[in-house]
């Protein structure tokens, strides 16, 4: 078969968190799924179908196909796919709950061994943002008011992350990712973005009153090139979708880790189904502090 040194690799953890990798031969498809049969095998997951999805070599590139044959879908870098999508380094593939780190040697930069790609891994809690309708607030302000108004939430929840050990990972249209390394900052970042969009929507009499989607997870992500990846990213982007405007939604283990600390309140609304999770979140919403 040759030296497969320098090959295209996926990365991941088996059942026990242990890290695995598995090699992508050029001139042969690597089948993935729950059953033996297949090349990357992932018993342990029962959210993965038995033959859930392919990677496919085309000439120096590998694209990685799902058919309609998996159960719950395949999902590259939080997007469900369709037939077949090229993979590009650092991509990280959903498969069940289990999240494949796709490496490509040639597309690298600075580390080079498997052990850099994997220490990349670790707890994160991530926050998203979203403005809540953007299109009417056009309709009603106008372009150059809307604009404006994204600006100053945009800058407001660096300013807020900094302020709080974390930082802005990137702009998702009308809203914001975010990144702490710390639970409790994470959700004193959240209270105070809300409290910030009330208090700009007091200016001018509300004219330019917006409401924010919160949603916050925290995890163990994939960090590739200053981004991150994996199920803890997903869950908090859908708490986020599924947040009412001024609400801020956080899975279980965000209040777990914040515990007394600080003086947040917490009430659970209960197991939420996500698009793309198989089993229903726990999940709490961020009360208002009293004044």
């Amino acid at each position: 078969m040759g030296d497969d040194t320098g090959s295209a690799l996926l990365l991941y953890r088996d059942a026990s968190g242990g890290e695995r990798s598995c090699p992508l031969t050029r001139g042969r498809p690597v089948t993935i799924g729950r059953g033996q049969g297949v090349d990357l095998s992932l018993p342990w997951d029962r959210s993965v179908s038995s033959i859930h999805a392919e990677a496919v070599p085309l000439g120096d590139h590998w694209l990685i196909s799902d058919e309609g044959i998996s159960r719950n879908g395949t999902f590259v870098n939080d997007e469900r796919i369709a037939g077949r999508r090229r993979l590009r380094h650092g991509d990280a593939i959903r498969v069940g709950r289990t999240v494949l780190s796709f490496i490509d040697p040639s597309g690298r930069r600075g580390a080079t061994t498997h052990a850099d790609h994997m220490q990349s891994m670790g707890i994160v809690t991530v926050l998203f943002t979203d403005v809540v309708g953007s299109t009417e607030l056009m309709d009603r302000l106008g372009d150059d008011a809307v604009d404006q108004l994204q600006r100053e939430h945009f800058e407001s929840a660096q300013a807020i992350a900094g302020a709080h050990g974390g930082r802005m990972v990137k702009t998702l249209g009308d809203g914001v990712m975010l990144a702490f390394p710390s639970a409790l900052e994470a959700i004193a970042s959240a209270a105070e973005l809300q409290r910030s969009s009330t208090a700009a929507g007091g200016r001018g009499g509300g004219a330019g009153a917006i409401a924010l989607r919160v949603g916050l997870n925290a995890g163990e992500a994939i960090s590739v090139e200053d981004d991150y990846f994996g199920t803890p990213v997903v869950v908090a982007k859908r708490l986020c979708d599924l947040a009412a405007p001024g609400q801020t939604l956080v899975a279980a283990v965000v209040p777990s880790l914040v515990g007394s600390r600080g003086g947040f309140r917490f009430r659970s609304v209960g197991p939420l189904a996500l698009k793309g999770i198989a089993e229903p979140v726990d999940a709490f919403e961020l009360l208002p502090s009293p004044e």
